[in-house]
């Protein structure tokens, strides 16, 4: 494959990696990566419509606009910070902070990258992975001319200890215009992990570890005589009940297959600017068994189609 499908299959490789936060915890893997030899800033802005993680997401829709900078050194070692504000109404904010540090490479057919990101989500987040503090990926891409081939792990490292391991792989193939200026690349992929941070995702953002419910009202009468005055009558006495709710993830430790996606990666170059759009379809394997309290249900699963949008600029 020649450098500039190889430029734009690295950034396929990382787009589809990071899929979802990780597209938005990864801001930069909106924009492909240079192999030139050369040293870059990179400035960029983007959005996704929803914040959606192998098909798993809230109730309620997380749409990000996030703006990124980052170095990419010659050398291959890179690093990135972002933040992600969401912009639904009546719940704008600024949701995660987030920074990256990584290393990758090209070697003819043969690409591949290793990160280490660390999260810094707001408290009221909503985000299927706000109970995420760190993940470690690593990826392998090979170009067999007619199709490319892409291997990647990643470790989710969880707030309450419990770690989460994911291995993906996935084909794509690169249509790209005698100009070099357009590239679409039709993928499709298969993802494998396990859910923990899925039940604390549950338990602290869908039902929440602790609830206060129920008050009491009640009226006394006392007196009371000192110096220079006499006590009053009556009063109101205000209790509140704190229940805990016991939320357990049946599948959460157990490793399987998690989700299949469709997504059609298109780029526009024309430097210093890139302009990218993704559009994905996600069908979401293996819904969870939910316990909460005594009562077991089964969660209702469906596909998925969001999309991200970005431009950058290079210098």
């Amino acid at each position: 494959m020649k450098p500039y499908n190889i430029i734009l299959s690295l950034f396929v490789l990382v787009i589809l990696i990071n899929n979802p936060i990780l597209a938005q915890n990864n801001t930069d893997a909106m924009q492909p990566k240079k192999n030139n030899g050369s040293s870059y800033f990179s400035l960029s802005l983007n959005y996704i419509s929803d914040a959606v993680y192998l098909g798993r997401k809230d109730s309620i829709t997380a749409p990000y606009l996030y703006p990124s900078i980052s170095y990419h050194n010659k050398t291959g070692l890179y690093a990135m910070g972002s933040f992600s504000y969401l912009t639904k109404p009546d719940e704008s904010r600024i949701d995660l902070f987030l920074g990256s540090l990584g290393y990758d490479f090209t070697n003819k057919k043969f690409s591949g990258d290793i990160s280490f990101t660390k999260y810094f989500f707001n408290s009221d987040s909503y985000n299927v992975i706000s109970e995420v503090d760190a993940d470690i990926t690593a990826s392998l891409k090979y170009d067999f001319n007619l199709i490319n081939l892409m291997l990647s792990s990643t470790c989710f490292i969880n707030k309450n200890g419990n770690s989460d391991f994911f291995i993906s792989s996935e084909i794509s193939h690169d249509f790209v215009t005698t100009d070099k200026k357009i590239q679409i690349s039709p993928s499709m992929g298969v993802y494998f992990g396990s859910q923990n941070f899925y039940e604390e995702y549950y338990i602290y953002n869908r039902f929440g570890s602790e609830r206060t419910t129920g008050s009491g009202q009640g009226s006394g009468q006392g007196t009371g005589q000192g110096t220079g005055g006499t006590g009053g009558t009556g009063g109101t006495v205000i209790t509140t009940e704190t229940t805990t709710t016991t939320v357990m993830l049946q599948e959460s430790k157990k490793f399987g297959l998690m989700a299949i996606e469709f997504s059609v990666p298109i780029w526009y170059i024309n430097k210093p600017f890139i302009v990218s759009f993704l559009p994905t379809l996600v069908i979401p394997q293996n819904p969870a068994t939910l316990t909460v309290d005594s009562e077991v249900y089964k969660e209702d699963l469906k596909s998925t189609f969001y999309w991200m949008a970005g431009i950058s600029y290079r210098f």
